[in-house]
């Protein structure tokens, strides 16, 4: 009996240890469970930030594409524009060749007649003076009388034609170049009268004709409204030429 007894505590005693065991495994499940669930929660929110920011970076790409197609169709249209431009600059500069080409083609038709006058006038002033010797001097008295009445296009062309034949003296090409500038003066050409007068007085500045090529070269400053080149010409005049009555002019006229 007691045998028994023994027998059937020991298989109760079993028994309780077989709970607490399966206690024990269940709680550990339960732990292992618990870490699992957590793992797999961090995961699903580490999985939904990797998703966003895959959104945020899909953005971000989709955001350049636009830009940089954006970018090249402005740089299209830029270059479109500025092609437009060329081709209208390249039309005007050969609408402007074709017109220089015209002016060009005039000027020296013009020049081609004034060249033909100019050797018919010297043919005509040699026939008139017989002798290639003074045909100089004849044509230059021919300019002085067109000069003298005041025919003033004749005259210059004369005088061009007698400067072209090279048949004068320095004194009669001085006498030349200073009723040239005479003419353009008076035709109020002053920067044409200029270059006659300058002549003058730069070559030949002991001629008869220097002090009063100086005046006028004063007086087309004025004229021009260059008043400290024209004071300064008057002065020089006065300095360079004190004795001569053309001084005189320049003190009243300075």
């Amino acid at each position: 009996m007691n045998k028994l007894l023994i027998l059937s505590l020991l298989l109760s005693l079993t028994s309780c240890f077989k709970t607490a065991e399966q206690i024990k495994r269940e709680k550990q499940i339960d732990t292992q469970l618990n870490q699992s669930s957590k793992i797999i929660a961090d995961l699903t929110t580490q999985l939904k930030n990797v998703q966003n920011g895959l959104s945020t970076t899909s953005g971000k790409i989709e955001e350049i594409d636009y830009k940089r197609q954006k970018s090249s169709e402005e740089q299209e249209l830029t270059f479109s524009e500025t092609l437009a431009q060329l081709s209208e600059q390249v039309k005007i500069l050969t609408q402007e060749n074709r017109e220089n080409k015209e002016l060009i083609k005039n000027l020296t038709s013009k020049v081609d007649s004034q060249n033909k006058f100019i050797k018919k006038v010297t043919g005509t002033l040699t026939k008139m003076s017989g002798s290639n010797s003074s045909s100089g001097s004849s044509q230059l008295k021919i300019a002085h009388k067109a000069f003298e009445k005041n025919q003033k296009t004749k005259a210059k062309k004369l005088y061009n034609a007698v400067l072209s034949s090279g048949k004068i003296n320095a004194a009669q090409r001085n006498h030349v170049y200073f009723n040239l500038g005479l003419l353009e003066f008076w035709n109020k050409k002053y920067n044409e009268s200029l270059v006659y007068f300058s002549k003058i007085y730069t070559k030949y500045p002991r001629s008869s004709f220097a002090p009063r090529s100086l005046l006028y070269i004063a007086r087309a400053f004025s004229k021009s409204g260059k008043t400290d080149e024209a004071k300064a010409s008057y002065q020089e005049l006065i300095k360079n030429y004190p004795k001569s009555k053309h001084a005189a002019t320049a003190q009243k006229e300075i």
